[in-house]
């Protein structure tokens, strides 16, 4: 067998922290472990096979003895329940909700805590090793689901593991790998209708794996596209019933991925990665009514939401009998952007066009030993420009501006197993420092943040189906930079503010127990979690019309539980599945100032834009009809409770019903899917110009689609 020396492997250190520089002024690609690469089982467990994730870096790792509040979805699951982007994701995720969504590739979500659209995500997102940061505008990786492996889901803070701070939690995407052995392909194709849109909606995507050599080289590509039609209608000017054009908001997404797989010596694994995805539509995810849906006074003017990303990664994985090397570099580049018509002959323009190169590296543990570690260092450098017009008759207004960002951070986590691992204690830390600046016509404004993050463990594993954890981890945010425009807004409402505002940390106090009986029939998980926040940062009122701005302002604390059950009933293929989140959210101290100029942020208030409660029910059954064909389906009702805005309206609560109904040849599939079939319009989200206006669930959309896949 070939096997990588660790002479070898000095050499390939060194030229990997050489090539960091290169890659800063060459884009150089980056991505994932080998240890990522472990199968996933169903997502609702087996007797015969644990769910195995990698989240802790420290190797692959049974769900069950996994000591953190984290949920993991195999691509198998995300099919059944028609799971195709982060937006139908996040209804299964306990405490998860979407935020703001401006389009359908400019979406804000969060977890456990209160969302702004601006700033750096409170969620780290990761694909496969790498992060997806967009500079100072938070928005969720509009990615596919079709050549999904598997997607880890960790709720609280992870700050010592995870990106700048990952305060709410982390989501971490992982895609297939090439096959070095077979040919491996998999095509779907897609029909639906959308009730008040006058065409179809369609799409199609697909994947082919390819050993070029045996057991040293693949290559796998994977991409589609999809046209939904448009079911909101325009009106030139005020609503009057009788709309001058009709479904305008149409929406496109086209993707491609191509993955090169290397394995030189058994022991390394070189993972090279392309990676475009262009999510457009017309006009933005906001209407001036939701029921029935419209925009108005566009003046005959088209609006748009699209964007464009582009990333490259390499990730090299070098396995030694006692210890892994990984090193993971990337590069991320987009543009994307509004233009919003405005009445009489003018419109609003905002284009961002963001740049991060990121480096890891991280050594890690892999024996079999009661000892476990992993410790590494991360680099970022990026920058988020953004070009913003404001063109009305007689007024041209430009304020461009650019936030840029050098943060560099090492981390650590160590555990050992007492017991012969029934008690197991860990500590991890993180210290993180960050130059940030914001720069437009009128200068610079720089800042430093130096911050220490820390997460302290203790689990108990009596048995093979017990796991409880106690813990205790902090997280932060860093600090939101916005305009002076903005700044100036919120001085006009007696509310102090700045260009740069304080990172926002959080502190959270988490019991955790995941049971099952012997069989694994019956999956429990419940989190008590205590989680306060210091210095909190959101979005304020402004004094000047339509324009609001982000203030530290105090501190809140969140308490709550989340609970997950699974069970795979006495009855043969039925499956029950309930997730949900209840919690208590409140600020404990406000600025006084603020308090007198925002009657809404005070002592005891609600946390602004958190969500009461969300909760999901599945129903999942599966039979074999003959031999070689399956039925299989899956009924779904998601629950969102009320939301309290900084603008002191209220949303109201609202369900939404899903169903995937199919059958199964051998490795064909044809099924009907439905979403929103109650359909619910909201607003999920309330505008300014009216009490319908804002953001809503797309309508009932009922459809087919057709799958091949021989992976």
């Amino acid at each position: 067998m070939k096997r990588f020396n660790s002479g070898i492997a000095l050499f390939a250190l060194v030229a990997s922290m050489i090539s960091v520089d290169a890659a800063a002024q060459s884009t150089v690609p980056a991505e994932k472990s080998q240890q990522s690469r472990a199968a996933a089982a169903p997502a609702s467990g087996s007797a015969e096979q644990d769910i195995i994730v990698t989240a802790s870096k420290t190797g692959a790792q049974a769900l069950q003895d996994v000591p953190l509040a984290i949920q993991v979805f195999s691509g198998e699951d995300l099919r059944e329940r028609n799971i195709t982007s982060v937006g139908d994701l996040v209804s299964s995720v306990p405490g998860a909700f979407e935020g703001f969504r401006q389009s359908n590739g400019s979406r804000f979500y969060n977890l456990r805590g209160n969302v702004t659209q601006n700033g750096d995500s409170p969620i780290g997102y990761y694909l496969d090793d790498t992060p997806f940061i967009v500079t100072n505008f938070g928005i969720a990786p509009p990615v596919r689901f079709l050549d999904m492996e598997r997607v880890e889901v960790l709720r609280g803070p992870q700050g010592t593991l995870y990106g700048q701070g990952s305060s709410g939690g982390v989501f971490i995407f992982h895609t297939r790998d090439p096959s070095l052995d077979k040919v491996e392909y998999a095509f779907e194709a897609e029909g639906s209708q959308t009730v008040g849109a006058h065409a179809l909606n369609y799409g199609s995507a697909g994947a082919l794996s390819v050993p070029i050599i045996k057991d040293r080289l693949g290559l796998r590509v994977s991409g589609g596209f999809s046209r939904d039609a448009g079911w909101a209608d325009a009106y030139f000017g005020p609503y009057d019933g009788t709309p001058d054009q009709k479904g305008v908001n149409g929406a496109k997404n086209d993707d491609i991925r191509v993955v090169a797989l290397i394995r030189p010596w058994d022991n390394v694994n070189i993972r090279a990665q392309y990676w475009h995805f262009r999510p457009r539509q017309n006009f933005t995810g906001f209407t001036a009514s939701v029921d029935p849906p419209y925009f108005q006074n566009t003046a005959g003017q088209n609006g748009f939401s699209n964007g464009s990303f582009t990333l490259w990664s390499l990730t090299t994985t070098v396995d030694f009998d006692a210890f892994t090397v990984t090193s993971a570099t990337s590069n991320l580049e987009g543009v994307f952007g509004i233009n919003i018509p405005l009445s009489p002959a003018g419109s609003f323009s905002s284009q961002f066009l963001p740049k991060m190169f990121a480096q890891e590296l991280r050594v890690n543990s892999s024996t079999d030993g009661p000892l476990h570690w992993v410790v590494g260092a991360a680099y970022q450098d990026g920058k988020g420009p953004q070009v913003n017009a404001l063109t009305l008759p007689g007024l041209n207004i430009n304020a461009d501006n650019n936030t840029l960002t050098k943060n560099w951070a090492l981390f650590g986590e160590i555990s050992y197993d007492l017991f012969d691992g029934k008690i197991v204690p860990l500590v991890g830390v993180r210290t993180y420092h960050d130059k940030r600046s914001f720069a437009d016509s009128g200068g610079s404004v720089p800042t430093k943040a130096n911050v220490q993050t820390w997460r302290l463990n203790l689990s108990y594993l009596p048995t093979d189906n017990l796991t409880m954890f106690v813990s205790a981890a902090t997280g932060f945010r860093p600090g939101i930079v916005q305009s002076r425009v903005q700044v100036q807004s919120l001085a006009l409402a007696g509310v102090p503010a700045s260009v740069a505002l304080s990172p926002e940390s959080s502190t959270n106090y988490e019991f955790g127990l995941k049971w099952r009986n012997p069989d694994r029939s019956l999956n429990v998980g419940l989190n008590l979690y205590l989680l306060q926040y210091t210095n909190l940062q959101t979005s304020v009122t402004g004094g000047i019309n339509s324009v609001n701005g982000f203030a530290n302002f105090g501190d809140a604390t969140t308490k709550g539980v989340d609970l997950e059950v699974h069970w795979d009933t006495p009855l043969t293929g039925l499956n029950l599945g309930f997730v949900g989140n209840f919690n208590d959210s409140k600020y404990d101290s406000v600025n006084s100032v603020i308090a007198a100029a925002q009657p809404l942020l005070r002592p005891g208030a609600r946390l602004l834009n958190t969500l009461s409660n969300n909760y999901r029910f599945d129903i999942n059954y599966n039979r074999d009809i003959s031999s070689n064909l399956k039925l299989f389906s899956n009924v779904s009702l998601s629950h969102s409770g009320d939301r309290l805005q900084a603008s002191g309206l209220t949303v109201q609560p609202y369900n939404l019903i899903a169903l995937t109904l199919g059958v199964r040849h051998n490795n064909w599939e044809l099924a009907l899917i439905g979403n929103n079939l109650t359909d619910e319009r909201g607003p999920t989200f309330l505008g300014t110009t009216g009490p319908q206006s804002g953001s809503g669930p797309t309508p009932r959309t009922i459809g087919l689609r057709f799958r091949i896949n021989s992976q």
